[in-house]
């Protein structure tokens, strides 16, 4: 048999291939881009055409025809109206709140913000634009990194007189999304030559944007590897930043393995300051038998006091979700927030390859993201202001509040059991609860009834399975996690 040539190929392959199209035809490959985004009722965007060049090329195996290409890009979310900027933001006990009341904080990790308001604002604003359709409220960025994206607050030897202009301009950009900036200073210790004058400039900064900025941290992982911070630097930055601005404020968190070493750490670096804050990236283990359930659930350590250390807890920086160990499940990136909230965090920052590296896709870009967008905006507007400061329990601690403890004896992590929960934890006031079920399998029961009616959202796609006093059996055909609360 003669083996085909190009032209062979070329008249038999798949006639909605759409790496033909844009092989044989690239512009009526765009224009068929141009005209579903028409159809949608979308602006023209050169970056949705970008994209969808990618997908053909790059990722054939979900992207192969023409037809899937279009069907991915849908309408722009409408964008949830943006909490206004109410007085300065402070802390309330375990709970973050303005110049109105608490809330809880959800924000998400985008370290090269100021980079993109120099080289391409229009990421930005397409980041922007999904972070407000899911209800985030703010935007962890840093001002001094040096991988790709990053910027340096130097040139040669002395501060770069437009520095603290982009700092502005960052602020200022995100603000204008209805986007709060929750700043990192420093990084790498390489690149800063004198780290206290250089705080001295950001309390400056954030002293005359309070109600634009949520947090201010002074070191990422100072004791990593590749920052190489001590804690004298740390805490003398910290202290030159404090004298001038009285902004939330926190050291910095630990890079370790464990919850022990973290808080150890965390008790040397903090005892002695007057940080109102403590930042904390809680362990990403995931290879025991609870896969990614294991670090969804690891912020429940922080629902204790740690010694030296300021009550305010921000879940910082979880597992990135593109590491978590079953990929980009919506579940698990949906359920690391309510967790963190239940166990008492008063901030908790989503975490994705998207925000470390400029150059590696954008959020909003992959289905995966889009459906998150959709389960996130239905649950977060449901969490109690001050869920952070309310009773955090669990079935099997003594006999707590726990609003379902028939759980306990259908927990799969720590029972025998195939069928149930890894974790369900909750938090009480009066008969008031939220609960997040984590990693059900096969189903799960909620044997007891309450006096107020309670409501059950799939994390996986928002959709609304019980509202009732209960009982209710959920079923993991309808996700692998659920938001469960009173009404």
């Amino acid at each position: 048999m003669k083996k085909p040539d190009y032209d062979w190929w070329i008249q038999h392959s798949h006639t909605d291939s759409a790496f033909l199209l844009l092989v044989d035809s690239p512009d009526l490959f765009e224009q068929a881009v141009l005209s579903r985004l028409k159809e949608v009722k979308r602006k023209p965007d050169q970056g949705v055409i970008n994209q969808a060049t990618w997908r053909a090329i790059h990722e054939q195996d979900r992207f192969g025809s023409m037809s899937s290409i279009i069907q991915s890009i849908q309408p722009e979310p409408e964008m949830a109206p943006s909490r206004p900027f109410v007085g300065n933001l402070r802390t309330d006990q375990r709970a973050l709140r303005d110049g109105r009341a608490s809330f809880p904080a959800v924000g998400v990790s985008a370290f090269w913000s100021p980079w993109a308001v120099k080289y391409n604002p229009g990421q930005l604003e397409r980041l922007a634009e999904w972070a407000r359709g899911c209800g985030i409220t703010y935007v962890r960025w840093f001002g001094a990194h040096d991988w790709p994206g990053g910027t340096n607050p130097y040139n040669g030897n002395t501060v770069d007189p437009s520095y603290f202009l982009l700092m502005q301009q960052t602020i200022d950009a995100l603000a204008a999304f209805g986007l709060r900036s929750q700043i990192t200073m420093f990084t790498r210790r390489q690149m800063i030559k004198d780290a206290e004058s250089l705080a001295r400039g950001w309390a400056d900064l954030v002293k005359d944007n309070r109600d634009k900025v949520c947090l201010v941290e002074c070191v990422n992982e100072w004791n990593h590897t590749d920052n190489d911070w001590s804690d004298n630097e740390v805490r003398s930055a910290t202290a030159a930043f404090q004298e001038r601005c009285d902004a939330p404020f926190a050291l910095s968190a630990p890079s370790a393995e464990t919850w022990e070493d973290m808080k150890e750490r965390l008790t040397h670096l903090y005892t002695g300051s007057s940080a109102s804050a403590t930042t904390i990236h809680f362990p990403r283990k995931q290879t025991t038998s609870e896969g990614e359930w294991r670090w969804v659930r690891q912020p429940w350590h922080g629902r204790w006091p740690i010694l030296g250390c300021a009550e305010f807890v921000v879940d910082n920086e979880h597992q990135r979700w593109d590491k978590s160990s079953s990929g980009r499940e919506v579940a698990v990136a949906a359920a690391a927030p309510l967790n963190a909230f239940i166990a008492g965090c008063g901030m908790s920052t989503h975490h994705d390859v998207f925000g470390v590296h400029i150059n590696e896709g954008e959020y909003g870009s992959d289905l995966a993201s889009q459906r998150l967008q959709k389960v996130l905006s239905k649950v977060i507007p449901l969490l109690p202001p001050d869920v952070a400061n309310w009773q955090p329990t669990r079935v099997g601690e003594g006999g707590g509040p726990h609003p379902f403890p028939s759980l306990l004896n259908q927990q799969w992590s720590t029972e025998a059991t195939a069928l149930g929960v890894s974790r369900s934890f909750a938090a009480v006031r009066g008969d008031d609860f939220v609960m997040c079920l984590n990693g059900v399998r096969g189903s799960v029961t909620l044997h007891e009834s309450h006096p107020k009616k309670f409501r059950v959202i799939s994390l996986d796609d928002g959709v609304t399975i019980h509202e009732g006093h209960g009982p209710t059996i959920l079923s993991e055909v309808n996700g692998q996690a659920f938001y469960v609360g009173t009404m």
